[in-house]
């Protein structure tokens, strides 16, 4: 994209010089080349009319001499006058009186009885010829009979070599100027070019920047609230988690209608929870402990906490975890929680039930942890916003878990990719890679949590 605008210019800035340069040779050409004929034309009348008089008057000795005369001047070749047969009987080379002339204009213009000019070769010259009959008329009577209608033909034959230079130094002339023209046009396209991607780049960065001052604000706003909700409702719902333990002592243990009710307590007490710690997570990140764990074992540690989710729903859980995995350079606790945001999400998704398949896989260098549900599935449109803080398509939550989850597994160097359809489910792939590499080689590694 960035170089199509060039391209476009490009081929039509040539199209239309194209079109220009011809338009323009053709122009000089006819131009030139009527201007020329003009002029050669002129000078035959001129030197008729020169020869006019001597002739009626029979000095043919002066008519001699004034075509050796003009045949002295350049670019004048050939000048003859010819009887009625084509035989020269005066010409500005004296060597050819007498000589019969081969000339195809003074054959055409005997013929025709008009005058004639066309181009023409003559030994090693490219002449313009101009063949003009020299009529009987009633003057000429004293010498010739007047039954001859034409006496002869005046032939002035011009180099034309210089003239086809001209032409040619036109054409080159304007061949280069118009490829002048087109150098300094993509030249200056180039410069528009790249102050249009300069422009565009500063767009998107200041786009960037602004989007990044309203997270930092959101940021900012969020970091006063959590420390508001964590010293408002963490020391809460820590005691309402053991009253509800409590009450679970005490209460018969056949009563199953106050053993759910208390079940669903905890349950709703959990999810309050994972609230304030998506918002604390989120707002405040804390620094990776990175250790070698079986990234297997820690989904088999983590899957028990979603039980009480998805009791009601008839959800079935299949776990495919792969073999030989080797262990991953991972923060346990952090990835965790995005696990447990990941299946919750999934989980969510599939209110009527469903189908909730976790797998891994060895993929390179790399885990790759597979979640795949059979739940309502995602847009297309927002596909593109699902990772975005805030946003949240259900009636619960705050819209954090899945920016969590993005955000964990970009600090641990991996990836997030989904694929989803809607109404038939949504397919997550996260890939982490086995040890992360810090500018100073392998993060030192800790003991292995248990």
């Amino acid at each position: 994209m960035k170089n199509k605008l060039i391209f476009v210019f490009g081929i039509f800035s040539l199209v239309f010089l194209v079109i220009i340069v011809s338009t323009n040779i053709v122009f000089h050409f006819r131009h030139t080349l009527k201007l020329e004929k003009e002029k050669a034309w002129a000078l035959v009348k001129t030197l008729s009319k020169s020869l006019d008089l001597p002739m009626v008057a029979g000095e043919m000795d002066v008519v001699a001499d004034t075509l050796v005369t003009v045949g002295e001047l350049e670019d004048l070749k050939r000048i003859h006058i010819t009887d009625t047969r084509g035989i020269i009987r005066y010409s500005s080379n004296p060597k050819q009186v007498d000589s019969l002339t081969h000339s195809e204009v003074i054959e055409r213009a005997l013929a025709e009885k008009k005058e004639i000019a066309d181009f023409e070769h003559r030994g090693g010259d490219y002449l313009f010829s101009l063949a003009l009959p020299i009529l009987n008329e009633q003057r000429c009577y004293p010498c010739h009979p007047q039954k001859d209608e034409i006496l002869g033909v005046l032939r002035v034959g011009i180099d034309w070599k210089p003239v086809q230079k001209t032409l040619m130094g036109n054409i080159r002339q304007d061949i280069i100027i118009a490829v002048i023209f087109y150098i300094i046009a993509i030249f200056i396209s180039v410069l528009f070019q790249r102050f249009y991607n300069a422009t565009q780049v500063a767009y998107e960065n200041l786009e960037k920047a602004q989007e990044q001052l309203i997270k930092t604000e959101k940021m900012a706003a969020i970091g006063q609230m959590a420390a508001a909700i964590s010293h408002d409702l963490r020391n809460p719902l820590t005691g309402i988690k053991m009253a509800t333990y409590y009450l679970g002592s005490k209460i018969d243990k056949d009563n199953v209608e106050i053993g759910n009710i208390l079940k669903d307590i905890d349950l709703e007490i959990d999810y309050a929870s994972n609230v304030v710690t998506n918002i604390l997570t989120y707002s405040k990140p804390t620094e990776l402990i990175y250790v070698y764990a079986d990234i297997n074992k820690v989904i088999k540690e983590t899957i028990p906490f979603l039980h009480l989710q998805s009791r009601d729903l008839n959800i079935e859980l299949i776990t495919n975890y792969g073999k030989d995995i080797p262990e991953a350079l991972i923060d346990v606790r952090q990835i965790k929680q995005a696990i447990v945001n990941l299946l919750t999400n999934s989980i969510q998704a599939m209110p009527e039930g469903g189908r909730l398949t976790v797998s891994t896989k060895l993929v390179g260098k790399s885990v790759e942890l597979t979640v795949l549900d059979t739940g309502t599935g995602i847009s297309l449109d927002d596909e593109t916003k699902i990772f975005n803080p805030f946003f949240t398509t259900k009636a619960r939550g705050v819209g954090l878990g899945l920016s969590i989850v993005f955000s964990i597994v970009n600090r641990h160097g991996g990836s997030v990719e989904l694929s989803s359809e809607v109404n038939k489910g949504t397919i997550f792939i996260i890939q982490l890679p086995i040890q992360k590499q810090s500018q100073g080689g392998a993060i030192p590694l800790q003991e292995e949590i248990v």
